[in-house]
């Protein structure tokens, strides 16, 4: 790779790809001595750190929003992008500029040439991380919302000494090839990112034998363990459109994202609101309320009411899971119509399993990915497995074409899903 000059020819040279590669070593030693060499920006913001397998980005966004409506200044690094790499640094939902990318990566780069390393030295996710991590204490955000890539120990994010909150959210058995062969070693990569001094969260709905190496890892490394009672969450209405719950005092309250489980994602932000209230955060019932009303996320059960499409970057067995279960409770008049593109190693078998039983036809696609599954290769499992209708689309015009003429003479819903490369496959700006 030359030298970089624009933010255009930055992305170019990135490429796609956020996947961490496997690694026996850590390199969190390595972005430490980097961050020293620039002043340590890390040290200068108060992070709530969201770690897991599933959840971590519908967590942040509802914190963020929740903030974000206080009245503070908030920074939320979440990957991966879906249309621009840029979306993955917001401060109050505004994406950072291709001026300040460029500054911070010139200026990282500088220490890392200085040092004897080059434009290579660093991953895309761990690029993206420091400049976050740059970019929040340059603006001075009163909180820093960042969520990890993959696991705790190991991943880039877990740079942050002392977090000032660390959310756990559900962890499954994503990534296991990477992290462990089982849900007890993943459990224990993530815990790495509890810290001593740290107050933790943890999501409700936690495998027993997780939640104990959870709160273990935290008596043994001095962090607290979250001293105030659970908000009791009662789902009253659930819909394509969001939820209507009973939360503690907050009855009716209304959360524009979908799907029940989100309800237990739910429970993970409020215990977070609840000890922000008590180190004396100004966050009024009314402000979450309304908040919650509001709150979005690109690709993460976003569903398009004018279109009746329901766009979801599920990628692994529990995602889908929660998809299939969120369909199920809309007791929708016709089976989903789903375009659906998944990435390798990434259990689709399984994927499919949970899936297929709850769909009339499946649209295949290739994801925009290095390690995506082919279309045609696809197609072929599912035939394989069911009687569903198949069929493949060339590219994302010929998947929005297929929709049209599949649901030409219903009202089905259409989901797309499988990957967030997927989602990005399928080009968001054309409407079906």
């Amino acid at each position: 790779m030359g030298t970089v000059e624009t933010y255009r020819q930055l992305e170019a040279s990135l490429g796609d790809d956020w996947q961490l590669s496997p690694s026996k070593h850590s390199r969190v030693g390595m972005l430490k001595e980097i961050l020293n060499w620039i002043g340590h920006p890390e040290r200068r913001l108060s992070v709530i750190h969201i770690v897991g397998s599933n959840g971590k980005g519908s967590t942040g966004v509802m914190l963020s929003k929740i903030l974000t409506t206080a009245g503070y200044r908030v920074g939320h690094f979440s990957t991966p992008a879906i249309l621009s790499d840029r979306e993955v640094v917001t401060i109050n939902g505004q994406m950072i500029s291709e001026a300040d990318v460029m500054f911070h990566y010139k200026r990282i780069m500088i220490e890392i040439k200085n040092h004897g390393g080059d434009e290579k030295t660093l991953t895309k996710f761990e690029l993206w991380t420091l400049i976050a991590l740059c970019h929040f204490a340059k603006q001075e955000v009163q909180f820093a919302i960042i969520e990890a890539g993959l696991g705790g120990t190991g991943d880039a994010t877990n740079v942050v000494e002392k977090p000032l909150v660390v959310a756990i959210t559900k962890i499954s058995d994503d990534h296991s090839t990477m992290l462990g062969h089982d849900i007890i070693k993943i459990a224990e990569n993530v815990a790495g990112a509890i810290k001593p001094g740290s107050l933790v969260v943890n999501y409700p709905g936690q495998d027993v034998a997780v939640f104990n190496i959870l709160r273990d890892k935290a008596k043994t490394v001095g962090a607290v363990w979250n001293p105030y009672p659970k908000p009791q969450i009662t789902l009253i209405r659930s819909s394509p459109k969001g939820l209507v719950v009973n939360a503690d005092q907050l009855e009716g309250l209304k959360l524009s994202l979908t799907g029940a489980y989100q309800a237990n994602n739910l429970s993970t932000v409020l215990q977070v609101v609840t000890i922000l209230k008590n180190k004396r955060i100004a966050l009024s019932d009314v402000t979450v309320a309304e908040a919650l009303a509001h709150v979005k996320i690109t690709g993460r059960m976003e569903y398009d009411s004018e279109n009746n499409i329901l766009y979801d970057g599920a990628h692994n067995p529990h995602g889908i899971t929660s998809l299939v279960a969120a369909i199920r409770s809309w007791h929708l008049p016709f089976k989903p119509i789903v375009i659906l593109g998944l990435i390798k190693g990434k259990n689709h078998m399984d994927m499919l399993d949970e899936l297929l039983p709850y769909v009339s036809t499946v649209i295949a696609v290739t994801p925009d990915a290095k390690n995506a599954m082919s279309a045609d290769e696809l197609a072929a499992n599912i035939v394989m497995m069911s009687n569903v209708d198949v069929e493949i689309a060339d590219d994302s015009t010929a998947a929005i074409s297929l929709a049209r003429q599949v649901r030409e003479s219903s009202k089905a819903l259409i989901v797309v899903t499988g990957s967030f490369y997927t989602l990005r496959a399928i080009e968001r700006e054309e409407k079906i």
